[in-house]
């Protein structure tokens, strides 16, 4: 097999990155495959080779899957993000459950159902476009790059996030005057645009991430108070603007420093008989839809007057939805803007039994170990990139039971017999769709700790 080969495969499963695997010839080579659903016959031009695997690229589909379907958003061979438009919704909850069970095929007795976005169409609630300008003409491209590329697909349209979104994104490309960034000689102004959506009131928050440094904002300034004022007066529900300065050559999205141009400070999320303060740079699922689905189960994992560690806690919002049980609620996170915020969730929602550590996670987890303090629930909702191994440790030393929420099956799986081999026995493994049409699978597993 070379690059450029042309061969006809059967397609076996689907990974956990979306991608149709096959085995070829007498040593069953592993080739990876984009767009394709198991049991499909497809010709596939080889397009990249190692030694322990090769990807590549359809060029005709044999043998459907009666499962295949044409996907409703015409910007789908362009764009890339969502993987599974090609098949049916109800297929690709099927999918996804098939990947958890492949993931944890020795646990399988554990594994619930996997719990449906209440909404599979506008359920995206916080948008990152990217900018660029085109080199002669200088539009305005705005939207999501092509996958495995910094190529932009300018998106006048998407399915998948609230309508009004599309407009604002039309607005700002007809009517913002500054430079947009380029990437290859770091000059330009605007690299990306944040809109964060409240589905209880519609209200949104609009943050411009300039490529300046503070101290040199002044020299554009007048140009962006004045947009911020057309925009809002455009759009009634954009109630606060924000700045965001990141003059550095980096794939990061935010710098360190954000200032409010206009409007208000925050927006309010309400989820059940909660509400939550989201500010520019504050985390919070992109889907509150299925969010609420999410909290549900956490909050129905903890008995009744218990003492929870919310780590990587963020804005506060597992703790504070299941704080309704709980005893106390500690909450550790680094982010002092998120901390703050969190402490005015907690006033908001009339929580009186808390504290904050704004503080690293691994560092305050190895204070609570030499303090010998114990909780009886620990919520553990970690970056993509899972625990640390040393945290990890302290915190099965510090915790009775570890409710782990995850949007990565593969470093949860690793993280899952990390604690196994710390004698923590999970009790159920359950995944909720937050991201609908795509691969991404949130999984929530309760661990409890072995009696000795």
């Amino acid at each position: 097999m070379k690059i450029n080969d042309e061969i006809i495969v059967d397609i076996e499963n689907i990974t956990p990155q979306g991608e149709g695997l096959c085995r070829y010839g007498e040593d069953n080579f592993v080739i990876f495959i984009k767009d394709c659903l198991p049991e499909e016959k497809v010709k596939i031009k080889i397009i990249s080779l190692n030694k322990h695997f090769a990807r590549g690229k359809i060029i005709e589909i044999i043998k459907p899957s009666k499962e295949r379907i044409k996907p409703f958003c015409p910007l789908y061979n362009a764009c890339g993000s969502c993987q599974m438009q090609i098949c049916s919704y109800e297929y690709s909850i099927k999918l996804k459950e098939k990947i958890l069970y492949d993931i944890f095929k020795n646990e399988k007795n554990l594994i619930l159902p996997i719990i449906k976005s209440p909404n599979i169409n506008e359920y995206r609630h916080k948008i990152q476009f990217p900018v660029r300008q085109t080199k002669n003409s200088k539009r305005i491209l705005l939207g999501y790059f092509k996958e495995n590329s910094h190529d932009i697909t300018n998106i006048k349209f998407c399915p998948i996030q609230p309508n009004i979104i599309n407009h604002i994104a039309e607005f700002i490309r007809k009517n913002y005057k500054l430079s947009c960034y380029n990437e290859n000689n770091n000059k330009g102004f605007l690299r990306h645009v944040i809109l964060r959506k409240s589905s209880s009131d519609n209200s949104i928050i609009l943050t411009f991430v300039l490529n300046i440094d503070e101290k040199d904002f002044k020299t554009i300034k007048q140009e962006i108070f004045n947009f911020a004022k057309k925009i809002m007066t455009e759009f009634k529900d954009i109630k606060a603007f924000f700045v965001n300065f990141n003059n550095k050559k980096t794939n990061n999205i935010l710098g360190s420093k954000t200032i409010k141009i206009s409007g208000d400070d925050f927006i309010l999320q309400k989820l059940g008989d909660k509400i939550f303060k989201i500010g520019a740079v504050s985390f919070f699922q992109v889907n509150p839809f299925a969010t609420f689905e999410l909290f549900n189960i956490v909050k129905e994992s903890i008995k009744e007057n218990s003492t929870v560690l919310d780590a990587y806690g963020g804005v506060g919002a597992i703790g504070i939805f299941a704080g309704d049980k709980a005893k106390k609620i500690t909450l550790v996170e680094e982010n002092q803007n998120a901390t703050q915020m969190a402490k005015e969730n907690y006033e908001l929602n009339g929580i009186k039994n808390y504290e904050i550590f704004n503080i690293d996670a691994k560092k305050q987890f190895e204070i609570f170990k030499n303090e010998n303090r114990n909780f009886d629930y620990t919520i553990l909702d970690p970056p993509r990139s899972g625990c640390d191994k040393r945290g990890l440790t302290d915190i099965a030393e510090i915790s009775k039971n570890i409710i782990y929420v995850s949007c990565n099956p593969i470093t949860l799986k690793r993280d899952f017999e990390q604690l196994k081999n710390l004698k923590f026995e999970p009790q159920f493994i359950r995944g909720v769709d937050l991201f609908p049409y795509t691969y991404h699978i949130e999984t929530v597993i309760l661990f409890k700790k072995e009696q000795k």
